[in-house]
């Protein structure tokens, strides 16, 4: 996260622990955009999907170890993804927190995570420099990505990395599971996805409409923020961002685009602190959902209008599940995704 908890100019407290202060006084209401169509909060959401054939995807970022089953309710759906932070500071024992709450959503087939700044020890350069700065011992990097990596239950952890999502197949699999087997069964498609639990629409061949599926790419890379981890130098990350590729349908990032939902607040002055550069590479990429955190303040909608709205807008979403103050209050927002 970027928080204006912490001037710019200083690097950010080094606590052995991570203690979340919830003050008594409200926090104030945020606007959280204007939702497009297809496009909602959990709340919201229509029950079920336009039809078999569309996936549904759950957008979360930020959440600190501070969601369960219990207290941050996940809706059934298709895919999951998660911008980062999953952690309040990055401890192995955090990230296998994080994995079992994941391997406990059962009705989410597939999970597409990535790290964020405070997953320290996912960043392998920073932590060999910096761990004593957020850790008593020094931790194994390698083990604590493999927790990630062979964590199973559809879990598919990305660092700088394209990932397609194979709608017809995995689709159709699912109808062809849940007819057979009751939903609380596991299932098991290539190795990645263990459950099937969304409400589908029968009649409607879920192959239909399909020819290459969804493209993902997803870094956890984001403008130096302080010391933590996956800060690059601003006016410098181009070098990361000219690697996502064309095409690229659904773009994961921790952090922002510039003007994009990255507004903090030093006093009365509002402050972007979103990337330029990544604003730059959107213009080329033009995804259709670019999905990121890092802002806690910034949680909700807002569109990148290409050619004065003569080409298919940019859905920028904001997915912080914790507010500015570490309450896991913001809720997951929703995307119905057609046939591609």
């Amino acid at each position: 996260m970027f928080s204006s908890i912490f001037s710019r100019n200083n690097a950010p407290p080094a606590p052995r622990t991570f203690e979340i202060i919830h003050p008594v006084i409200p926090e104030p209401k945020q606007d959280i955009g204007t939702f497009p169509p297809n496009v909602y909060l959990a709340s919201d959401a229509p029950s079920k999907k336009p039809a078999a054939n569309w996936l549904r995807m759950i957008c979360i970022s930020d959440t600190h170890n501070t969601t369960d089953i219990n207290n941050y309710p996940i809706p059934d759906a298709d895919v999951l993804v998660h911008a980062g932070d999953l952690t309040k500071m990055g401890t192995t024992a955090q990230i296998e927190q994080v994995v079992h709450w994941l391997q406990s959503l059962k009705h989410i087939p597939l999970k597409v995570v990535i790290a964020g700044n405070h997953d320290v020890i996912l960043h392998k350069e920073f932590y060999e420099k910096n761990w004593n700065r957020f850790h008593d011992t020094k931790e194994d990097h390698d083990a604590a990505v493999n927790k990630l990596r062979s964590a199973g239950h559809g879990i598919v952890y990305l660092n700088n990395q394209s990932y397609t999502v194979n709608g017809a197949q995995f689709l159709h699999l699912k109808q062809q599971w849940q007819q057979k087997t009751p939903s609380a069964e596991p299932m098991d498609v290539d190795g990645t996805v263990e459950s099937m639990d969304v409400d589908v629409v029968a009649e409607v061949d879920p192959r239909q409409g399909w020819r290459q599926g969804y493209h993902i790419w997803a870094s956890p890379w984001q403008p130096e923020f302080g010391n933590w981890a996956f800060n690059g130098v601003r006016g410098k990350l181009m070098e990361i961002w000219k690697h996502i590729p064309l095409p690229t349908d659904l773009l994961m990032t921790h952090g922002p685009p510039m003007n994009h939902r990255d507004i903090v607040y030093e006093g009365k002055d509002a402050i972007h602190v979103g990337c330029e550069e990544l604003l730059e590479r959107l213009q080329s990429v033009r995804p259709l959902y670019h999905i990121f955190g890092h802002i806690h303040e910034g949680y909700g909608i807002s569109e990148i209008k290409w050619d004065r709205g003569k080409s298919p807008s940019t859905v920028c979403i904001n997915a912080s599940s914790c507010t500015e103050r570490y309450r896991p209050t913001n809720q997951p927002i929703i995307v119905d995704l057609p046939p591609k």
